[in-house]
């Protein structure tokens, strides 16, 4: 099997996480610049008007912002998707079975789709997550493995003024 990075998927892919970032990006833009906030029909305009009065929907725009530019420069976008789902979810569960008009109906879905079918994509990158036993690794020792395999260099295993120096 193809790996995603090699195989015609990586453009389904790539236009995808385009795609969701712009959808992303313009969706905190548009809050940052204007303060524009949807009319939604029943509770779920209820809901929403909550989290404005309590600042957590401009939290979340100006994390949209973030996770948006995340997605288009194609920085930490794990990170960013794995981020972003709590919202998504939120917006699935209100836009669906919340208050269910035809546009919510269709953006809801499509949101969790997006968001869902991007970490399938990237998964491979938490592969380590289903291990079922693993013995304790320091974020800065996991880093040290990561550049070891990207780049083929040995990390330094003295400190660099002993290594400049020639001394062991």
């Amino acid at each position: 099997m193809n790996s995603a990075s090699t195989s015609p998927w990586k453009y389904v892919i790539m236009w995808l996480r385009l795609y969701f970032g712009a959808h992303l990006f313009f969706s905190g833009i548009r809050y940052i610049t204007s303060g524009y906030v949807p009319p939604i029909p029943g509770v779920g305009g209820a809901y929403v008007a909550a989290a404005t009065t309590i600042h957590l929907y401009p939290a979340v725009k100006y994390m949209e912002f973030v996770f948006g530019t995340m997605l288009l420069t194609n920085r930490f976008v794990m990170l960013a998707l794995i981020l972003e789902m709590p919202t998504t979810v939120t917006i699935f569960w209100l836009n669906t079975f919340v208050v269910a008009t035809p546009r919510q109906l269709f953006s809801g879905p499509q949101e969790l789709l997006m968001n869902g079918l991007l970490l399938l994509a990237y998964s491979g990158y938490m592969a380590s997550v289903f291990r079922p036993t693993l013995k304790p690794m320091w974020l800065w020792d996991g880093w040290k493995g990561y550049f070891k395999n990207e780049t083929g260099i040995e990390p330094l295993s003295q400190p660099l003024s002993s290594a400049r120096h020639g001394k062991a």
